[in-house]
């Protein structure tokens, strides 16, 4: 009864929404200064042709060849300049979307996935990062959509879901969802290290799923699901702050999934549960939520992934909406 109460909340208190106008969080009619903006849904109704993502950034190959009737379980996502790409767990593929042109392509990549989840991209290396929890692997494909690499010895990994690259440290970070711990590669899929294990203390897991960078600071957020709790390290592992905790109040999570960092180091925090995003300071205070079941704009159905790029663009996974929909933080100005 407790989370219907909660739930039918989120349903009439977040927002008044209306078309034509913009889709502002908090609404300007609350008092306060909207820090989000609504910007728009992906994939389009219609789709079109195109060169590949590849092609058009660095002149390279097509990597696309068939056009996709409708979309499965959408889980991971990633942005790269005007391209977004996103897994379906269903289809068991990763597809590629061009903002500019709203035309979608499923990648020809030279791996038969089973369970592609996580997605990450090395800006750096110029390769795109893919986890699959059944093959229990992650593969590395260059700009020729070539496998550079795959990181999963037999044993290694038990199921890989959130992934995440730091470019400055030249580091993956990993999360094996079943081993309860986050794995650390270089660039090359070297191992480097890992830390956590199972247990409810600080610095130990159940069952994480998701993983963020903070990309000034090397910060690493990691989504500890089964705990209903987000845990924040420093880039040297060190456990630097507890956030959420179990309930059905804002600050609080019922199932944790996707997250991310904006540029003023405020952490975004997706609950497939409350069918919403929780904004959090970087000390981990509350600053507000986005989201309620439903299938308008601003509304989720069993959201998942997030990931937020460096225009500070918010692209959160609404899952059986199939959909991904997109927000734009609005920094103040200094």
């Amino acid at each position: 009864m407790i989370y219907r109460r909660f739930l039918f909340s989120l349903l009439i208190g977040i927002f008044s929404f209306s078309y034509g106008k913009d889709l502002l969080f908090p609404p300007p009619e609350e008092g306060g200064k909207p820090r989000l903006k609504y910007v728009g849904e992906i994939p389009p109704k219609e789709y079109e042709e195109e060169s590949s993502f590849f092609d058009l950034i660095l002149g390279k190959e097509n990597l696309f060849e068939q056009q996709p009737d409708f979309l499965g379980k959408i889980y991971g996502v990633v942005a790269v300049k005007n391209f977004v790409f996103f897994t379906d767990t269903a289809h068991k593929v990763v597809y590629s979307y061009n903002l500019k042109t709203g035309s979608l392509r499923v990648i020809d990549f030279p791996i038969r996935f089973e369970l592609p989840m996580g997605l990450a991209y090395s800006h750096k290396r110029n390769v795109i990062y893919v986890s699959d929890a059944k093959l229990k692997k992650v593969f590395g494909f260059d700009s020729k959509g070539r496998l550079v690499f795959a990181i999963g010895k037999k044993g290694e990994f038990k199921k890989p879901v959130g992934i995440a690259v730091d470019d400055n440290l030249e580091r993956i970070y990993v999360v094996d969802t079943f081993d309860h711990r986050v794995k650390v590669y270089d660039l090359d899929g070297n191992f480097i290290r890992g830390f956590g294990h199972r247990g409810n203390k600080a610095g130990e897991f159940n069952y994480p799923t998701n993983i963020a960078i903070n990309r000034k600071t090397g910060n690493i957020y990691v989504t500890d699901t089964q705990l209903f709790r987000v845990q924040v390290f420093t880039s040297n592992f060190e456990h630097l702050l507890t956030i959420g905790g179990n309930g059905n109040i804002p600050g609080r999570f019922a199932r944790p999934k996707g997250i991310g960092v904006d540029s003023d180091g405020n952490i975004y925090v997706v609950d497939a549960a409350f069918s919403n995003f929780q904004i959090f300071s970087p000390e981990g205070d509350i600053l507000y939520y986005v989201g309620g079941a439903g299938t308008r704009p601003a509304k989720f159905l069993l959201p998942a992934g997030m990931y937020i790029d460096e225009k500070d663009r918010i692209f959160v996974v609404d899952s059986l909406n199939r959909r991904i929909q997109i927000f734009q933080y609005l920094r103040s100005k200094k």
